[in-house]
């Protein structure tokens, strides 16, 4: 299984239902993703569907924006360059 997700755009359309971080029922959420399993030979694929509401929306963008982010420092090996 692997999880796809996608902020902003034109599919966040808010809807009112479930959010699947926080797990609270009957919010404002938007649609940030589906859950995948591919398929093999005679099976089937299968695509959940991700809602988020705003703050966990938010925090999912905080999370991409460090995944993004280059590190602070470049990594240097261990040991002495002579």
């Amino acid at each position: 299984m692997s999880v796809h997700l996608r902020l902003g755009g034109p599919l966040t359309i808010p809807a009112m239902g479930p959010c699947f971080m926080c797990q609270r029922d009957y919010l404002a959420v938007v649609a940030v993703g589906e859950l995948t399993r591919n398929c093999g030979p005679g099976h089937e694929a299968i695509e959940i569907p991700l809602y988020a509401c705003g703050v966990c929306e938010g925090i999912l963008t905080l999370l991409l924006a460090d995944a993004l982010r280059s590190p602070v420092r470049p990594y240097v090996p261990a040991g002495h360059p002579h």
